[in-house]
């Protein structure tokens, strides 16, 4: 009588066990959630940046093009953009391209918008008069670019390009809608075939907060350093900036120490 009561008693207790023993089915959808968003990422990167210059370009023709890009993508929900792009476009048309693959591609077109918009205003905010210097000292196009401007611009960016990484791990989830094996496709799976729902969808909170949180200490990491290269540049120069400003100050001293003994030069500056 009691018997169906004490076997949903049973199934309800939590089992803090049960996760550390289907380990490998967790250790297979992160691995598979880590390549997915470490590929998109870098293509995202890649695109982004052409984006950006493109957007950057004078031409009436390219500029136009790309805002027009980056604000029809960036509009899309990405779930509905994952979903067209596998079934819509690959399906229909009959492109040979796998789910993943598909998925990968989806999150590569979008946050390459975003990437771009992040990288023009990093590239912008760099100080047009360096430009100018470096080109006057007969630096090229590329190599202002390159060796000015990049450095700079890259110091700018890297905090909110960390914050788009970090989306990207928790976005990669949504490619399980078209059957990619990643981790939150694999924990449904799990939780179907066990019903130990509240095990499974804990232990894959846990996994995507170890790894949104080991990917802000990395990039932590990375603004950290070029803060420090920041301190040990203006370290060095600094003692030539002393130097080249004691040599400008007694330039000027002398200057005005002969002004005061000519009297022509007194009266011309009267």
């Amino acid at each position: 009588m009691f018997e169906p009561a004490i076997d949903i008693l049973a199934q309800a207790r939590f089992r803090p066990e049960f996760i550390w023993d289907n380990r490998d089915i967790f250790i297979d959808g992160v691995w598979l959630t880590i390549r997915i968003a470490l590929v998109a990422f870098a293509l995202s990167t890649a695109l982004g940046l052409a984006v950006a210059l493109l957007r950057l370009s004078k031409s009436w023709i390219i500029s136009p093009i790309m805002a027009t890009y980056v604000n029809v993508f960036r509009a899309i929900p990405l779930l509905v953009f994952v979903l067209f792009v596998y079934y819509g476009v690959a399906i229909h048309f009959g492109f040979s391209i796998t789910a993943i693959q598909a998925g990968v591609l989806a999150l590569t077109l979008q946050y390459s918008c975003w990437l771009g918009e992040i990288f023009r205003s990093g590239i912008q905010a760099v100080a047009h008069g360096q430009r100018q210097a470096a080109m006057s000292v007969g630096m090229s196009r590329p190599q202002t670019f390159f060796r000015v401007v990049m450095p700079q611009a890259t110091r700018i960016v890297v905090p909110p390009t960390s914050n788009m990484f970090i989306g990207m791990i928790k976005d990669s989830s949504l490619v399980y809608i078209i059957g990619v094996p990643e981790l939150l496709r694999v924990s449904n799976l799990l939780a179907n075939r066990t019903f130990r729902y509240f095990e499974v969808y804990l232990g894959t909170v846990i996994v995507y907060l170890i790894l949104t949180t080991a990917a802000y200490f990395l990039f932590k990491y990375i603004e950290q350093r070029f803060q420090l290269v920041d301190v040990l540049t203006s370290k060095v120069r600094s003692p030539f900036a002393r130097a080249r400003s004691r040599r400008l100050r007694a330039l000027q001293e002398a200057v005005a120490a002969s002004r005061g003994a000519d009297p022509a030069l007194r009266l011309a500056d009267s």
